[in-house]
């Protein structure tokens, strides 16, 4: 994805931000051990905050746990 809910092209930062949260979405499903599940969740939290408030993508953590 190369622009924002808004159709807005983004940023390096914001491609930097959405890749990061879209690592820790996908850790956070396949974790190894139920430790790791956790951590993912609790790091993905305040990224998942940031990308929605910056309109990067709007998808509810429910559906993965969190």
């Amino acid at each position: 994805m190369t622009r924002d809910l808004l159709d807005n092209p983004l940023t390096a930062e914001e491609r930097t931000l959405l890749d990061a949260y879209r690592l820790l979405r996908e850790l956070a499903r396949e974790a190894p051990t139920p430790c790791v599940a956790a951590n993912a969740r609790a790091a993905l939290a305040p990224i998942a905050v940031a990308v929605t408030d910056l309109g990067l993508s709007f998808e509810h953590l429910l559906d993965d746990g969190c």
